[in-house]
C-alpha cells in the first residue's frame, strides 16, 4: 500500500526498507514515556524509514536527532517522512556504515539493527518478510554476527552519554548483556515485549570526553 501506520502518524514505506512492527513501537512508547522533555540530542542507528527517530521528536523526545543508515535508498524514504512530519529542522539524516560518520555525544541512541542470523535463525523468519523486506536491514552472516555487535557496542559507547536502547534477538540478547557489561555499560538489563518476549536491550554510559 505504499505507509505504515506507526506510534500515531502514518509512514511512507517501500521495498528498501523494513515494515515497521509492533515491538518497535512498544520501544518507542516505552522512549517517550521515560524520557519526554529530558533529553537534548537523540541518535538512531539503522533508521531505516526514520519511524524510531521521527517518532521520538514528535512526540517530544529530543531537541533534535540523527538518523544513520547504509542505504541510500532507505534515507530517500526517511527524508520524505521527515518532511512530511515537519521535522527537517531537527532531524539529521547521514549516509554511514553503522556510526562510522557520526559525530558528537547523544543522549539516547536507539537502534533496530539486523539481528537475525543469516543461516541459523532463517528458519524462524516469516516467508513474507524474507520475500519482501530488504535482507540488510534484517540478516547478518553467522560467522560474523558476535563480532558485528561487539564492534556496535564499542561504537555506541564512544558516543554515548546516556543511555542505548536497541530491538534484538530473543535468543542473543542474553549474551549480548553479558558484551555490553564487559564492556563498561551500567544498568544493563534485557527488556520483554507484550508478548513477554525477550526483545529489547537497554544499558546507559556516560562518556564525558568529545568524540
Amino acid at each position: 500500500m505504499g505507509f505504515s501506520e506507526f506510534y500515531h502518524h502514518k509512514f511512507y514505506v517501500n521495498q528498501h526498507v523494513l515494515i515497521p512492527r509492533p515491538e518497535t513501537e512498544y520501544m518507542v512508547d516505552m522512549l517517550v514515556q521515560e524520557f519526554k522533555g529530558k533529553t537534548q540530542r537523540i541518535l538512531d542507528v539503522g533508521t531505516g524509514s526514520g519511524v524510531i527517530v521521527l517518532s521520538l521528536l514528535n512526540a517530544g523526545v529530543g531537541k533534535n536527532g540523527v538518523g544513520v543508515d547504509i542505504s541510500p535508498e532507505a534515507l530517500k524514504v526517511a527524508e520524505i517522512n521527515r518532511n512530511r512530519l515537519r521535522l527537517k529542522h531537527k532531524t539529521t539524516l547521514i549516509q554511514s556504515d553503522r556510526l562510522t560518520k557520526v559525530e558528537g555525544l547523544f543522549d539516547l541512541i536507539v537502534s533496530n539493527p539486523p539481528y537475525i542470523k543469516a543461516s541459523s535463525h532463517r528458519n524462524l523468519v516469516h516467508d513474507s518478510v524474507d520475500k519482501h523486506e530488504p535482507h540488510q536491514a534484517l540478516y547478518l552472516p553467522d560467522d560474523y554476527y558476535v563480532l558485528w555487535f561487539e564492534d556496535f557496542f564499542q561504537e555506541v559507547r564512544a558516543h554515548l552519554n546516556g543511555t542505548f536502547m536497541m530491538e534484538g534477538h530473543e535468543l542473543e540478547l542474553d549474551e549480548q548483556a553479558k558484551m555490553l557489561g564487559r564492556l563498561g555499560f551500567k544498568n544493563v538489563e534485557v527488556i520483554n515485549d507484550l508478548t513477554q518476549t525477550k526483545r529489547y536491550l537497554k544499558a546507559s554510559f556516560k562518556n564525558m570526553t568529545v568524540a
